[in-house]
């Protein structure tokens, strides 16, 4: 993507601002809602000015209770001491430089380990994209994901069709960010200040390799040392006076999080004792369940996940937790599966996981038996496959204390523009990570819950789900969820006035 221009206005509000914020830090830092300490943003929205959706804040306010700033740290439960006039130009300095994105800050500018012999698949350089939130004391650094190649055939398919996976010559100089990594404040209603961190997937490993190409192997798989490099160069960039890190990652980028969490979290520990890291596993519990139908193995999708990972094992010389490894020694690619590794981790987690996750439905190959898809033609066994599936994923999380476990047939949720709208119990996911994360705090005054799994019975009964191809079935065939109603033991007459979702 190319570097965002301002618009015309954004220089002239932005010294407006500033003018402002400098004339009135002598008043604004003696009211009793400011007290020392860390990073200067405010989201003081009001309900006639955002959305139902992307507003709702864990205190059941429309303010935000996370306004900090490298001198003083705001407290919204003593606003009105401000008096109407101090509430107006806190509220006009944040929207002023919000609508402006402040240029640069609005997006990720690329940072390449142009002194590492750590390299991507095609020996280029690994790298990373950086927007700094200089007043704030919070980080997020997210891995990407995308898959796997584990041999030189699905390597090569791999790197004429999907390039950007497999290095980084084609990488843009700046990129922006959704969901979570998100500037926005409506968009992103508790991280938008936060220092964010991207770090392109380019070592087809699931983020756990350390071999170096060969002669018998061209391409490298150095995932799990990229992640070494990329954060020692981080601690150098101003990650050591962070007091929160979040490691955050979807699909392979959430198996990447699983893996390295630990090590990671060492890492930081040692330049840094006291941090608080903590991981974000999007979209990376998949289960080794057998497939419904066998399929010649010959890449990522046409592999079931186990022999999948069986085979990358045998190339990328992964590093994995030694534990979980110790706890299966002769099939050690089970720790990439989330229900295995997860009772070795000791760093706090929390998963966010569809009961029905897309990736895992396509490479089980349940839905390719009939060529009526999607009409909703599904037989019996397929049904009982998919509901299984959701039962399954139920229960290896049922023990897991941080958990967002919708009822979606979908993948992927955190960096998703829509990531706030999926609701469990009338709770969004930005909530209930929000709170999980800040409910240490003595100041913090959070109380929705971290657990939350959909109880609904079958795939997509969650209204909040973002659309798919299952939305097309609540206007064809009642075949549909006859055929459900049948494999579930339900009377298929009390099916007839009853939606896919809103059951």
């Amino acid at each position: 993507m190319s570097r965002p221009a301002p618009e015309s206005s954004c220089g002239t509000m932005m010294e407006i601002a500033l003018l402002l914020v400098i004339t009135s830090a002598v008043i604004l830092t003696s009211l009793p809602i400011f007290q020392a300490q860390p990073h200067f943003a405010s989201r003081t929205l009001s309900s006639s000015s955002s959305s139902s959706s992307s507003s709702s804040s864990p205190s059941g306010s429309h303010r935000s209770q996370l306004l900090v700033s490298r001198d003083v740290t705001f407290s919204p439960n003593r606003l009105d001491e401000l008096g109407s006039r101090g509430q107006w130009l806190l509220r006009h300095i944040a929207m002023m430089t919000h609508t402006c994105r402040v240029g640069d800050m609005a997006s990720m500018r690329r940072k390449l380990l142009r002194k590492s012999d750590v390299t991507c698949n095609d020996g280029s350089y690994a790298g990373y994209y950086i927007r700094r939130s200089r007043g704030s004391n919070k980080w997020i650094v997210f891995l990407e994901g995308g898959w796997y190649c584990f041999d030189e055939v699905s390597c090569s398919e791999r790197s004429r069709v999907m390039p950007k996976f497999m290095g980084s010559r084609s990488w843009e100089r700046y990129r922006s960010g959704s969901g979570i990594l998100s500037w926005d404040p409506e968009e992103n209603p508790y991280y938008f200040h936060a220092n964010i961190v991207y770090i392109p997937y380019c070592s087809s490993d699931s983020w756990t390799g350390t071999r170096n190409s060969t002669a018998s192997m061209k391409f490298a798989f150095m995932g799990s040392l990229i992640l070494d490099e990329v954060f020692n160069e981080l601690l150098k960039r101003g990650m050591r006076r962070a007091k929160t890190v979040l490691i955050a990652g979807s699909s392979a980028g959430a198996t990447g999080v699983l893996v390295n969490i630990d090590r990671i979290a060492g890492l930081i520990h040692a330049r840094k004792p006291g941090v608080d890291v903590r991981g974000l596993v999007d979209s990376g519990w998949f289960l080794d369940m057998e497939p419904f139908k066998e399929k010649p193995c010959r890449d990522a999708f046409t592999c079931s996940p186990i022999a999948g990972i069986q085979r990358g094992v045998q190339v990328w010389n992964p590093r994995l937790p030694k534990e979980c490894v110790d706890a299966h020694p002769q099939e050690i690619w089970r720790c990439y599966f989330g229900r295995r590794v997860f009772p070795s981790i000791k760093t706090p987690v929390y998963i966010i996981q569809n009961l029905y996750d897309a990736a895992q439905v396509q490479v089980s190959n349940v839905l390719e038996e009939r060529h009526t898809w999607p009409r909703g033609d599904l037989s019996s066994d397929q049904w009982r496959y998919l509901l299984d599936l959701g039962q399954q994923v139920k229960d290896t999380l049922s023990n897991v204390s941080a958990v967002f476990a919708p009822g979606c047939v979908s993948h992927e949720i955190l960096n998703k523009p829509e990531w706030h709208n999926v609701r469990i119990e009338g709770t969004s996911l930005a909530e209930s990570i929000y709170c999980w994360e800040t409910r240490h705090n003595s100041l913090s005054s959070c109380q929705q819950p971290s657990h939350l799994i959909d109880l609904c019975p079958w795939p997509h009964c969650n209204c909040s789900c973002p659309k798919c191809r299952w939305e097309t079935l609540n206007k064809v065939s009642r075949y549909f969820l006859r055929s459900l109603a049948t494999v579930m033991g339900i009377d298929p007459a009390k099916m007839n006035n009853v939606n896919l979702c809103g059951y």
